[in-house]
This record gives C-alpha cells, sequence and structure tokens, in this order.
C-alpha cells in the first residue's frame, strides 16, 4: 500500500513533523523531558564515539489532520529509543535529509499547508529558513557540499528538480529529468562520490533513474538493469555503490559503483517509503506503513526493523 496515493494510517512510535503555521511545539520523547539538543549531548558525554550521537528522523503523515509531523530517535541498530517528536515545519512530510553540517530538512508535499521543505539547525524544533517558491509537490530533497537545495518534484505527472542557493527561496534553475506519465511518483536523490546528483523517478509503473553533473541543467538517464525494480526509494554510500528500493518486489537492490547490473539484492524490505544510505552503507528504508528497516554495511538481509503505528514516508540518520 502507497500512502501517498492512498490514506494515512495512525501516530508514530518514531520521528515527526508538524503544521508549517501551527505554534512552535517540541514534544520530549522521554520521562526526563530533555530536548533533541539535551538528548544528543547526554549520548555525546556518556560514550565519546560519535557514533553513539547519531539520531535518525522518520517522517510520518499523521499528525493532526492533513499535517505530518517527524519523530527523532536514536540510531544504530540496537535499542533505539525515541528522543522526541518535533511538531513545527511540515504540512506533509516525505524526503528528508541531514547536511555535512547536520541540518535538517523536510520536502513536504501539500495538504493542509503549501508545499514546502523546511530546514533545520541541530537539536532545533523549529524551522530556521523555509523554501516556498517551488514548482509542484516536492517529494525528496538533497543538499550538497556547497549547500545548494535540490528539490524533486511532481508538476503535473512529470519529474523536475529545483536548485535553490543558500538561504535562498528563488531557484537557481529548474530541471526536467525527462521522466513523466501515468502515475507519476518523484522519488529519492542521493550524490554519488563525483558530486553527481542521481534521481529516482517513477512513471508508468517503471523506475527511472537519472543523473546530473555539477552546474548542469540536463538530466541523463544511466540505463541500469532495473527489471522487477519499481523504487521509489534509493541512496548511494561513499565508495558509489548505489542501492535501489523495489515497492512491489520488497528489496532492496546493490549495484557497485559504474556497474549497470546489481551484485545483491536484500529480501523482505517493504519499501513503499524513501531510502537513507549512511557514507559506511548501512540502509534504513521507509515502508510508507507501518515500520523502518535498518539494513547493516554489507548485510544480505534485514538486521533490524522498527515497529510502529504510522506511515513512515522518509528517514534520514544525523552524521
Amino acid at each position: 500500500m502507497n500512502l501517498r496515493a492512498g490514506a494515512a494510517v495512525g501516530s508514530i512510535v518514531l520521528l515527526a513533523a508538524c503544521s508549517n503555521s501551527s505554534p512552535s511545539a517540541f514534544v520530549p520523547g522521554d520521562a526526563s523531558g530533555q530536548s533533541i539538543a539535551a538528548s544528543q549531548a547526554s549520548l555525546l558525554n556518556s560514550d565519546a564515539r560519535p557514533a553513539r550521537a547519531r539520531v535518525l528522523y522518520i517522517g510520518d503523515l499523521d499528525g493532526q489532520p492533513g499535517v505530518g509531523q517527524v519523530h527523532v530517535y536514536t540510531a544504530g541498530m540496537k535499542n533505539p529509543h525515541q528522543i522526541g517528536l518535533i511538531t513545527n515545519g511540515t504540512g506533509r512530510p516525505f524526503g528528508l535529509w541531514v547536511d555535512d553540517r547536520n541540518y535538517f530538512y523536510i520536502a513536504n508535499e501539500a495538504d493542509k499547508y503549501q508545499p514546502s521543505v523546511t530546514a533545520f539547525k541541530p537539536g532545533a524544533s523549529s524551522p530556521f529558513f523555509t523554501i516556498t517558491n517551488v514548482k509542484g509537490q516536492p517529494a525528496s530533497v538533497a543538499v550538497d557540499a556547497q549547500h545548494n537545495v535540490y528539490v524533486n518534484e511532481s508538476v503535473q505527472d512529470e519529474g523536475w528538480v529545483q536548485v535553490f542557493a543558500p538561504g535562498s527561496n528563488t531557484p537557481l534553475r529548474s530541471i526536467d529529468t525527462g521522466v513523466g506519465g501515468y502515475a507519476f511518483d518523484a522519488g529519492s536523490m542521493a550524490f554519488d562520490p563525483q558530486g553527481n546528483l542521481i534521481v529516482a523517478e517513477q512513471a508508468k509503473l517503471a523506475l527511472h533513474v537519472v543523473k546530473i553533473a555539477p552546474g548542469s541543467s540536463i538530466a541523463t538517464p544511466m540505463n541500469l538493469n532495473l527489471t522487477n525494480i519499481t523504487g521509489p526509494g534509493l541512496g548511494i554510500d561513499k565508495a558509489g555503490n548505489m542501492y535501489i528500493a523495489s515497492s512491489s518486489s520488497a528489496t532492496v537492490s546493490v549495484f557497485p559503483a559504474g556497474q549497470t547490473q546489481a551484485s545483491r539484492t536484500v529480501s523482505s524490505v517493504p519499501a513503499y517509503g524513501l531510502t537513507w544510505v549512511t557514507p559506511q552503507g548501512a540502509v534504513y528504508q521507509a515502508s510508507g506503513e507501518y515500520t523502518v528497516t535498518e539494513i547493516a554495511p554489507g548485510a544480505n538481509s534485514p538486521t533490524a526493523t522498527i515497529n510502529c503505528t504510522c506511515s513512515a514516508q522518509g528517514v534520514a540518520v544525523s552524521k
């Protein structure tokens, strides 16, 4: 069940973000009442290893009617626990991103509120910046090393990527991905080690993956063997391995850098939602329904599953 086209499911047990115009709100995720920032600091103080301070964000459509939310959890695939709940800065959250400064971004499709991309500083519960000057429905967001913001949008059943300079609400350029048609669905984005933006798009019940070079306005098909792979999730690790999810077969296929054929496939991964891959190759896959699947680097089967009463659409992990 793809919740982008269906009804939302219940409340979430993980990460969520809420209304663009509701009062700023933060609901602590544990009994101590710590904020996200305080909880992160506590993790850092209790263990000097940076990985222990990572947090997992999960976009959830089920907040108030027509308004989503983002739950914040500890990351690491072992004994995850909730840190907090963001409730200001999203309307209908799908794609999520964390940049090299640990700034957190949310692509919000329209429902009760207008479409937007909201940006949060580390530990914040309210956005410090919002992009509203978009062409269509923002489904995913990515941020490059220069902190330009890329927004993958569905515009009348066609894919467009708009590029915004840091702090700007005016696009530098709008790029036609060349993909469109019946049942169009804008998917995940990720950067390869050369800085190319890789974009997944669904149309006519098939997945298409295109590449946009740095500074370019042209999307080039990558001609991957996507037989029985329907998307919409995609991620890339620091070695250039590409991980592509398939909603129809509940799999994640791994394509080695520069290869058009998958080298291995991870099965039993509900994958109607979007994908996040860490530099080390850990995969976090949103189901689009009630779970997030975690796959350790190199694993050939799911490592852990986070169960929730939620519509988990997008995921991201802090650095």
